[in-house]
């Protein structure tokens, strides 16, 4: 390898939130794709399915909904991120609402396993009119165009049912299909004093993919509807993300018309090529300018993939160097082009860092040597643009 583990590279993540259904047809498709590694977390969508109101009375009424969804996260370079997001978009079908969710976010990363180069993208066979015609003869149709102007929003909240809070919140706003995972809590609980015995460790995080126009003012709302205000109520941040396809299927259940409203927007959505059309607070984001609490700047999310084991180490020092608090989810790890090595337990953790202390934190986490030879092992590091927790 021509690179050292500790040498950063610039490449893209992509992150995948499909219904558990579809989770063969994304893994066989990394596989063609030549992707060595991937890192899979268990989760939840949330959707409102609408029904008619009992005893025959007029009307209907929303329920939230669970559904299970399996989010693939894998690392490409970055001159092959695109093409990576194309060739999942048709693989799972995510150009039709209420398949999934996909995104690529430019990152840094230290890793001992070179992120791949996806140099060309499978074209979809579509089956030709007459079924007699030989397969040679049928339609080959490029894949589907990914959007540019979009955001990630990261909720990790301590409350109890915060999540599926937050979650009926955003579905209200008509953002996005909201995925709900489960992590646990470290360090910023420990500096509450007596007030940590009110807040459990167990986090609900709950991920937001938005257009990129409404991150402020969509911060801003949670942050009132979900009293972030108040200390060891949680944090939300935004990062960016270069290209992605929203689910916009907010809900579910009986149809009335040929084609849905989420179908609508995700046509005029591949149109136009982004969501500008569809901003829809920014009177709101005037408006408020001036009561807001202020939102953080110049931060940075950490993403540490370790073994289990090692976890409590590494946010020890990460924390030690300057860090805030951090939030550990269990993953798995699979390996598509190489079924042979099987599937092992992995940990997945989330920290934001503030610019001031990026360079020690970096050199800390380094200095435990937890990245070795272990090719799934990695630390990742992204802008937050945007950030707010009770400080």
């Amino acid at each position: 390898m021509g690179e050292s583990p500790l040498t950063p590279r610039q490449v893209s993540r992509i992150t995948c939130h499909v219904n558990h259904r579809l989770s063969n047809a994304v893994t066989e498709r990394l596989a063609r794709l030549g992707i060595a590694t991937a890192l899979v977390e268990s989760g939840r969508s949330v959707r409102l399915h609408r029904r008619p109101r009992r005893f025959g009375i007029p009307g209907t009424w929303d329920k939230p909904e669970d559904a299970p969804v399996d989010i693939f996260r894998f690392t490409v370079d970055r001159s092959g991120s695109q093409t990576a997001v194309q060739s999942l978009i048709d693989a799972g079908g995510l150009y039709a609402p209420g398949r999934g969710t996909i995104f690529a976010q430019d990152i840094t990363e230290y890793s001992f396993e070179a992120a791949p180069s996806i140099q060309e993208i499978p074209l979809v066979e579509e089956p030709a009119a007459d079924s007699d015609q030989s397969k040679s003869s049928r339609k080959r149709r490029p894949p589907r165009q990914p959007i540019n102007d979009l955001a990630v929003l990261t909720c990790i909240l301590s409350m109890p049912g915060s999540g599926e809070t937050l979650a009926r919140e955003a579905l209200e706003l008509g953002t996005c299909v909201p995925v709900v995972t489960l992590g646990i809590g470290t360090g910023l609980r420990d500096r509450l004093g007596l007030l940590r015995i009110t807040i459990p460790p167990e986090k609900d995080v709950v991920h937001l993919v938005v257009p990129v126009h409404d991150t402020k003012s969509i911060i801003r709302m949670l942050i009132e509807h979900m009293n972030l205000n108040r200390p060891g109520r949680g944090i939300v941040f935004q990062t960016p993300a270069r290209c992605g396809m929203i689910d916009t299927r907010l809900r579910i259940g009986r149809q009335e018309h040929a084609a849905s409203i989420e179908q609508i927007i995700t046509a005029i959505d591949e149109l136009k090529n982004d969501t500008t059309w569809r901003a829809r607070f920014p009177a709101l984001e005037q408006e408020r300018i001036g009561v807001s609490p202020p939102l953080l700047r110049n931060n940075y999310e950490f993403t540490i993939v370790s073994e289990e084991g090692v976890t409590g180490e590494l946010v020890s020092s990460a924390l030690e160097a300057g860090a805030g608090g951090a939030t550990t989810a269990r993953i798995r790890r699979i390996t598509p082009a190489d079924t042979a090595t099987g599937i092992a337990a992995r940990e997945y953790t989330t920290i934001v860092v503030s610019d001031t202390a990026r360079e020690q934190v970096i050199d800390s986490l380094l200095a435990t040597g937890f990245i070795g030879e272990d090719r799934t092992n990695r630390l990742q590091i992204q802008p937050v643009p945007a950030a707010f927790t009770h400080t």
